[in-house]
């Protein structure tokens, strides 16, 4: 059976929550599926890009699902091309 980690994000994500979100992405090691639910984000910018894409970049051989993106985050993540590096943006 396949152990898929959650990670729920909440509230604003931005630089000054930088080490945070690293620390928290960090936690995936070793889990062979990731979810990322960002339906209760109400902000982010390019840092929490940034350490998706360095997520994503450490973990090539995991499952990686974004769920939870509003239009305007899924607009932005397909401009960005996370549609490419991500398995699922939901």
């Amino acid at each position: 059976m396949t152990e898929t980690l959650r990670i729920t994000l909440e509230g604003e994500y931005d630089l000054a929550r930088k080490d945070e979100i690293a620390k928290i992405f960090a936690s995936v090691d070793g889990q062979p599926a990731v979810i990322v639910d960002v339906g209760k984000v109400t902000y982010l910018d390019s840092t929490v890009l940034r350490e998706l894409a360095l997520l994503r970049l450490k973990q090539l051989d995991r499952q990686i699902t974004l769920v939870g993106a509003n239009e305007s985050l899924r607009r932005v993540l397909k401009i960005a091309g996370f549609d490419r590096i991500l398995d699922q943006i939901e």
